[in-house]
């Protein structure tokens, strides 16, 4: 009995390791509040990716996977990261030699933001907010990078110049996934079981099965 129970555990294994694919969605498992990584595998190879935790998704991602000689391979795919948010820049006459810009940032719902608007490369920060939103910028030909900032948003990257007033009309989205492009993660898998995987020995190294 005991050898026709290794025979079938070293068939199992080896028509796992023959067929050198997975199929349906496996996550790690949480430790805490530890995130949790997902890999739903789909036909023709094809993988999608995410990382998510208490703040929601972190990392999502998309490409080609490939198990071969016990090494799991994840190729993603080249993709751009999208941004949701809304710039408005328009020119404003002035009667001054004065040179400023009024911003209006809001949230998707309309709202008013606390900002920081941080010109580069010199870290110069102004705090913006709906009682307090105009600066005073020093006339140039050249333009100027600027980062908008409001925690929980995501971050605006803007080239101003210098040469007149401006009215800065912005609407900021929460952030979002970031979109893991070009990258290549490489697993030797120590375990292969029914609906497991294991990337390591430690407990957060077990991939479970919990879609079809």
């Amino acid at each position: 009995m005991k050898k026709i129970l290794q025979i079938i555990i070293l068939l199992t294994t080896v028509l796992i390791f023959s067929q050198e694919k997975f199929s349906g969605k496996y996550c790690s498992i949480p430790i805490g509040e530890s995130d949790v990584a997902c890999i739903d595998f789909k036909e023709n190879n094809k993988f999608e990716y995410s990382v998510s935790g208490c703040l929601g998704t972190s990392h999502i991602g998309t490409g080609i996977f490939e198990l071969k000689n016990k090494t799991l391979k994840l190729t993603f795919d080249k993709k751009e990261q999208p941004t949701k948010s809304i710039v408005n820049i328009k020119e404003v006459k002035a009667n001054s030699e004065k040179i400023e810009f009024k911003f209006v940032i809001k949230d998707e719902n309309g709202f008013s933001l606390y900002t920081n608007v941080v010109e580069q490369p010199n870290i110069k920060a102004f705090e913006i907010y709906k009682e307090k939103n105009t600066i005073e910028v020093e006339k140039k030909d050249t333009k100027v990078k600027y980062q908008i900032l409001s925690l929980g948003y995501e971050i605006i990257e803007l080239e101003l110049e210098h040469n007149s007033n401006k009215l800065i009309e912005i609407t900021m989205f929460p952030v979002q996934a970031k979109v893991i492009s070009e990258k290549v993660f490489e697993w030797k898998l120590t375990e292969i079981s029914d609906g497991e995987f294991k990337t390591g020995p430690k407990i957060w190294n077990t991939y479970r099965k919990i879609k079809n």
